[in-house]
């Protein structure tokens, strides 16, 4: 195999063709997604708890690496709060939010992320999210809004109270507290929302959250509101994300990490492919989705290294980067860049911004996440996406949030194997007008031979189901002794496949009939030949048309005796065979011989 240096740097790819055309679109880009990052990164980093400053550091060093590894041009990586929720919840039940062991813990969890979103890339696993329904990410984002906003109010009221991952919990204490509400606190959140609201919809591409948050911290300054009681976030380091080793305790610290940090990488490429995606549905760019797990694990190990914690691509910045023009991930790399200047030149001016008004703008950002109209829709097409989004949604908000990502997962994949286990297979019979063949909606079939087509894969998962079903037909017509199976959309046969055909071979052959096949696909013609079945059937009985499969029927396995007595017309040969014609089948066909069946004689 022929390695190439753009596999181990694909950002090479796009930096030797990149034109100096794009920096203007590029840079305006990066900018723009810096001026929206700062604010939600420091709000998010209250979500994880963790001091304001993580969340920008996680805004720059993997924003840098997900855009040069990652495959999509307009994903920005950085911190998002459904991830900010899982980390906390995941921290939490270890350690003391804020705390200097609680930082550590952090670190570890985002490498371990990083850890299995590469070997999920490396070993090419991107195909496995195509099996995780979008009701999953529906009833989760849906949930974790709702504890979003929970937690914000807290902050909003201006109440001291101890942090909570349970949501009763959390709600118990804001009603049992709710009397040390602070009005002036109240006031500048409801301020901060206000702006949001009224820019986003007077001046849609105006940065409503910086202005909202500016005028907050501004009228923290002018009217001195931190000596009042106001919390505010404090001065910030004036440095770039510090290089730091996380430090390893022992096996026991792993282990307890390890559900949450798996279920942060499932959810954390979740996220991101599924942003990718919808951007690239209107760029038509060709995504690589096992190179994005790749870029993510990579950002993730960066965030690790450089002071930062779990990251994943932020469907808000990614939208702002690609209205804003953004043509390549130089766009990402630029909003890094802009962030680590914010932080060098004013870091001084949070000493002024009240938590109040970043509690404003998560109350902004959680009610935005619940995408009302899909969630409609999602309960509206089946029964089990709806099953799949409301039991996420109520896991996430009553369970430790790992396990709900867990059971949403597993129960979308439940339901995709459930439905795959059984495929549809009906009776149909040929219209004898046209030919075509059409079902026989429990009309009469003929007295010899039933046609049943399969709709579905014949495989581990649905062998019993199908072998089930034609015993339960074989069942209700003991007379008949043939069955003609129709595959043509059968994609996939496998050896408990075989073993399911040949019980039911054995079962026509003591009824003296056969097993006929019409419309079988190469590749699982082919699995009849390895397996041998296609000997032990009769290469004979295997035919491209359902009519010639018939015919062929007819000719081998048709008792003169049964037509003749039989009171149907399924075929447009049956009039002549019932009056023993058989030369219609061909020149020189005699009828074969045969044993009337006991329940044919008695009729």
């Amino acid at each position: 195999m022929h390695v190439q240096l753009t596999d181990f740097f694909p950002c090479l790819a796009w930096l030797k063709s990149y034109d100096r055309r794009h920096l203007r679109g590029d840079l305006i880009a990066g900018l723009t997604v810096a001026v929206v990052a700062v604010p939600q990164s420091m709000a998010y980093a209250l979500i994880a708890g963790l001091p304001v400053q993580y969340g920008l550091y996680a805004s720059i060093v993997p924003a840098i690496i997900g855009s040069l590894w990652g495959s999509s041009a307009q994903l920005i990586t950085g911190p998002t709060t459904a991830i900010s929720l899982v980390v906390f919840s995941t921290l939490t039940k270890l350690a003391t939010p804020g705390s200097v062991n609680y930082l550590e813990l952090a670190f570890m969890l985002a490498l371990m992320v990083g850890v299995v979103q590469v070997v999920m890339g490396l070993a090419r696993l991107g195909s496995l999210l195509n099996f995780i329904s979008h009701s999953v990410i529906l009833g989760f984002t849906a949930g974790a809004a709702v504890l979003i906003a929970f937690k914000q109010v807290p902050h909003l009221l201006g109440l001291r109270l101890e942090k909570s991952s349970v949501f009763l919990d959390s709600l118990l204490q804001i009603v049992y507290h709710l009397h040390e509400t602070q009005p002036i606190t109240v006031i500048l959140g409801l301020i901060t929302i206000a702006v949001i609201l009224v820019v986003k919809k007077l001046y849609p591409f105006w940065p409503g959250t910086l202005i909202a948050v500016l005028v907050a911290g501004a009228s923290v300054a002018l009217f001195g509101l931190n000596a009042k009681g106001v919390a505010v976030v404090g001065t910030l380091p004036r440095s770039l994300p510090p290089l730091h080793l996380p430090r390893f305790s022992g096996g026991v610290e792993i282990a307890s990490l390890a559900p949450g940090a798996l279920a942060i990488a499932i959810l954390g490429l979740m996220e991101a492919v599924s942003i990718a995606k919808a951007i690239a549905g209107h760029t038509h760019q060709r995504l690589n989705v096992n190179q994005e797990f790749i870029g993510q694990g990579l950002a993730n190990l960066g965030a690790a290294l450089f002071s930062g914690y779990a990251a994943s691509g932020s469907f808000t910045r990614s939208a702002v980067n690609f209205r804003s023009g953004g043509l390549t991930p130089m766009s990402g790399v630029l909003s890094a860049v802009t962030v680590a200047a914010v932080i060098l030149l004013a870091a001084h001016l949070a000493s002024k911004l009240p938590v109040a008004a970043l509690a404003g703008v998560l109350m902004v950002v959680a009610y935005d996440m619940v995408a009302i109209e899909d969630i409609k829709r999602a309960i509206r097409a089946t029964r089990g996406d709806g099953a799949v989004l409301v039991v996420t949604f109520l896991s996430t908000l009553f369970l430790h949030l790992e396990f709900a990502i867990y059971i949403g997962v597993l129960l979308s994949i439940g339901l995709h194997l459930a439905e795959t286990a059984h495929p549809r297979m009906h009776s149909v019979v040929p219209d004898l007008k046209t030919g075509t063949m059409v079902g026989s909606a429990h009309g009469p079939i003929c007295c010899q031979m039933d046609i049943v087509t399969i709709e579905g894969s014949v495989f581990f998962g649905s062998a019993t189901y199908v072998l089930e079903d034609f015993q339960r037909r074989l069942k209700n017509h003991p007379d008949v002794a043939n069955l003609l199976i129709r595959m043509h959309q059968a994609n996939i046969l496998d050896a408990s496949g075989i073993h399911a055909l040949e019980v039911l071979l054995d079962e026509v052959r003591i009824r003296g009939g056969g097993l006929y096949f019409a419309g079988i696909k190469p590749r699982v013609f082919r699995v009849f030949k390895n397996s041998g079945l296609l000997t032990e059937v009769g290469e004979n009985h295997f035919l491209i048309t359902t009519g010639s499969a018939i015919r062929q029927a007819m000719r081998e396995s048709f008792c003169p005796a049964i037509c003749a007595a039989c009171k149907y017309i399924v075929f447009v040969e049956c009039p002549e065979l019932k009056r023993g014609s058989w030369e219609i089948l061909g020149t020189g066909v005699r009828p074969p011989g045969c044993t009337v069946p006991k329940q044919a004689e008695e009729t």
